[in-house]
């Protein structure tokens, strides 16, 4: 089956019954602890000093309904529920049929208590991946110089500047941000619940969207990446990933009136929380609180780039599927540079 740049999937049918065979990716357990995406958490096999969650688990969101059946695991991969439906091209994740069943999906998941720790994991991973990369080497000429043309050592001075500027530990998971936040009390709630920590998909592609025009609703597939995280971080991400793979920004959703824009909001907030959305409606101030969230928002694409653009780093020395991950890096950490520009926040510091 077409699927993913992580793993190999198959479908296997006897008689008028199907199932999904994922075989997970050579070398992934770098940076994915398997146990806990299939739903024992255990101390990763991270070659650093960390404790790495995964915290989503396949088989919790089966039980819950969420995710398609869950047969049951081996060492390499896992058997699933066969869906029958269609992975989205990105263009169609823009769709005005289909972009409010997208979210109802995502306000479905955030709404979700999970127990598991609700730290944000963003910048642990994020940290992660930034040491894994640093430790890449190519024999391979081409390779090296490409690797070396993505300046690794500027990309974690831009981590280290993302962090000031998004909630992070170091500002109290968002907390300091907001003390000194300058804005109307209806933006400063946006940044607030956009700083909240909610259970998160982290990787919601095209591809990770399956849809029947049968159906009323759409399927959220692949939690691999899933976690506790920042709201934030979980709709810039997949609004990232209206871009492709080839990251054209030109489809980034980059006005807060676009309709798709106010169009997903509402449609989430409908499914994660009806009693805000009442509120705002209530009041007058949804378009506000709307329009706050997407320009708030926006700055969270920028640890988006940071995370896929050192994860396909780590997946170039790793990975034995047909993709050119490095140069998935090098537009993954191009695009940070667009995007601070565009929004206004890139400082003289990171230049």
């Amino acid at each position: 089956i077409c699927g993913g740049i992580t793993n190999r999937l198959y479908r296997l049918t006897w008689q008028d019954k199907s199932v999904l065979l994922r075989i997970y990716g050579e070398h992934t357990e770098v940076f994915i602890d398997r146990d806990v995406d299939n739903g024992t958490p255990c101390v990763s096999r991270l070659p650093i000093s960390c404790v790495y969650w995964v915290v989503e688990t396949f088989a919790e969101l089966s039980r819950r309904g969420f995710a398609p059946m869950y047969h049951g695991r081996f060492r390499n991969g896992r058997i699933e529920g066969w869906v029958d439906g269609v992975p989205l091209e990105p263009h169609q994740m823009g769709d005005p049929k289909l972009l409010p069943l997208i979210a109802t999906e995502v306000g479905k998941m955030h709404a979700m208590d999970m127990k598991f720790p609700t730290t944000p994991c963003l910048w642990k991973k994020i940290h992660v991946f930034e040491e894994l990369a640093s430790l890449v080497r190519f024999d391979d000429p081409l390779k090296q110089k490409a690797l070396a043309s993505l300046r690794l050592k500027q990309i974690q001075q831009r981590v280290q500047w993302a962090q000031t500027i998004l909630p992070s530990a170091q500002n109290g998971h968002g907390k300091q941000l907001l003390e000194t936040f300058r804005g109307s009390p209806i933006a400063k709630l946006a940044a607030a619940f956009l700083q909240e920590s909610v259970f998160s998909h982290n990787d919601m592609l095209s591809g990770n969207v399956l849809y029947n025009p049968s159906w009323s609703k759409v399927q959220v597939i692949d939690y691999e990446y899933g976690g506790y995280n920042y709201r934030g971080y979980d709709f810039a991400n997949h609004f990232c990933e209206h871009c492709g793979l080839d990251m054209n920004l030109n489809a980034y959703p980059s006005q807060p009136k676009q309709v798709r824009t106010v169009q997903f909001y509402k449609a989430y907030l409908a499914a994660a929380s009806p009693a805000l959305l009442h509120s705002l409606t209530q009041d007058h101030h949804l378009d506000e609180f709307v329009a706050a969230l997407h320009d708030a928002g926006n700055l969270y694409a920028l640890a988006s780039h940071l995370f896929w653009g050192l994860w396909a780093v780590v997946q170039a020395s790793n990975s034995t599927i047909e993709f050119d991950f490095l140069e998935y890096a090098r537009v993954r950490l191009e695009a940070f540079d667009v995007h601070a520009d565009m929004f206004g926040a890139k400082p003289h510091s990171v230049e």
